[in-house]
């Protein structure tokens, strides 16, 4: 065995260990656009454009609920959903919420704020926290 050789099988070896680190290390980074709420409110503010939509990872032990309130702001009709169920429509100027379990599987939720009924631009105030 040479010396070419040799050194040949560490650039390799060193390269194959830097690719598996790497391919490691990716999800983390593909996971922080996600939240982990750990009191009681996981995000609020205001949004304007065409669709609203937040994702967060949520525990049953931190809150047994969360909630997802708007005010509609807006001139547009505002759809809310939470992870697809739990519909409601709220008109120009009015507000309300809707609530869902944190179940112990499901640790994912995603909140969507669409305009219905023929689209548009929409306005809001939103909140969502985790409840008892």
């Amino acid at each position: 065995m040479n010396l070419k050789s040799c050194s040949k099988g560490v650039v390799l070896s060193i390269l194959v260990v830097c690719l598996m680190f790497g391919t490691s290390i990716i999800p983390v980074f593909a996971e922080s656009s996600e939240s982990s709420s750990k009191d009681d409110t996981a995000n609020s503010g205001s949004y304007s454009g065409t669709e609203f939509q937040a994702t967060y990872r949520l525990k049953k032990k931190n809150r047994a609920k969360v909630n997802f309130w708007i005010k509609n702001t807006g001139d547009v009709s505002v759809r809310i959903t939470i992870n697809g169920d739990q519909k409601k429509t709220l008109a120009p100027g009015k507000s309300g919420h809707i609530s869902a379990p944190v179940g112990f599987l499901n640790s994912k939720y995603k909140f969507k704020a669409v305009p219905t009924p023929n689209g548009g631009k929409i306005s809001i105030d939103y909140r969502i926290a985790q409840r008892d």
